[in-house]
């Protein structure tokens, strides 16, 4: 549950999910990820994924805000719901989110309130002096009620209220992939993530269920990702990096439950490369193609058990203060 008692107190942590997705079906894997696409646009949009009435668009949110914004898809009886998170926009002309997508990637991902070095502003207070925060602050910082995941958790736990029987998955890519993740873990909804920043040191700054107490292969989180993808593999940063230059502090990589690792890298010959990161690109030349150029499911494996996903290991975190 959420550190914050206020919260926790409201939260209904869901029993044992009995459908929850197959990931290693190809269609159903595609689809999830069309799904996510569609967050980013309009239902009028050219490039809206219609996926017949299996996923029928039941019901929207944050459309007529600047900032966490996505789709309910939902069968013809609605016993099955699917959340859509919309993750990062970035750039000039990419729409009224992208400050607000900012502000909280850099809450979320950064080692301190995003002080990446002296040329950088700090997102929160937390910071005390050579590679030290205070954890406290830190905490705290990712858990207010204006910040993406507060206001998705309190969506979330509407629509478990309105369709207490409906069966509730929920997707993203990016940002929103990290999102769905944490709102995953909070309500034990299953959760599919594409090319998601590092969402473990967010959830355990908001003290959510993590090995050894709750095993990753049963947490019912899955994270989709290639390794030409340098935000998913947690190298977008640097003074080099596109991260850097565009003041995102995306410092974390190492993803809660099952990650599956699809080496586009090595397979495909790509390099890493910013481009890459988004969902168009994973859909159409990595999720058409790979089971017809190599037939196997990418490898999954936990960063639980990988000894060496370390995330921020150059800094001290000081409680107590």
């Amino acid at each position: 549950m959420s550190k914050n008692k206020l919260k926790s107190a409201k939260l209904d942590w869901r029993d044992i999910p009995k459908y929850i997705p197959l990931i290693k079906h190809w269609k159903t894997l595609i689809n999830l990820a069309k799904l996510t696409y569609n967050a980013y646009v309009k239902p009028e949009d050219q490039d809206w994924y219609d996926l017949g009435k299996k996923y029928g668009l039941n019901d929207t949110f944050g459309w007529d805000q600047d900032g966490i914004r996505g789709y309910v898809f939902a069968s013809n009886d609605n016993k099955t719901l699917v959340i859509s998170i919309k993750g990062t926009s970035m750039g000039f002309g990419a729409g009224p989110t992208v400050g607000n997508d900012k502000f909280n990637d850099n809450r979320l991902f950064s080692c301190c309130c995003a002080y990446v070095d002296r040329t950088w502003s700090s997102v929160c207070p937390c910071y005390l002096d050579n590679y030290r925060c205070n954890q406290d602050c830190l905490e705290k910082s990712v858990d207010e009620d204006e910040l993406y995941f507060a206001i998705t958790l309190n969506m979330v736990d509407r629509i478990m209220k309105e369709f207490p029987k409906s069966v509730i998955w929920i997707t993203g890519h990016s940002l929103g992939g990290a999102l769905s993740s944490l709102i995953g873990l909070t309500y034990n909804i299953p959760a599919v993530a594409f090319e998601s920043p590092g969402d473990r040191l967010p959830a355990r700054r908001l003290h959510l269920p993590h090995p050894p107490a709750l095993p990753a292969e049963k947490m019912n989180i899955w994270h989709l990702g290639h390794t030409a993808d340098p935000i998913f593999m947690g190298v977008c940063n640097g003074i080099r990096s596109s991260c850097y230059v565009g003041g995102y502090a995306m410092e974390s990589k190492c993803h809660v439950g099952v990650t599956c690792s699809f080496d586009s890298v090595e397979k495909l010959g790509w390099r890493v490369d910013i481009r890459s990161h988004r969902i168009q690109e994973v859909i159409d030349k990595i999720l058409n193609v790979w089971e017809t150029l190599f037939g196997d499911f990418p490898h999954c494996y936990s960063d639980e058990d990988e000894e060496e996903c370390v995330d921020c290991g150059l800094w001290e975190y000081i409680e107590g203060i």
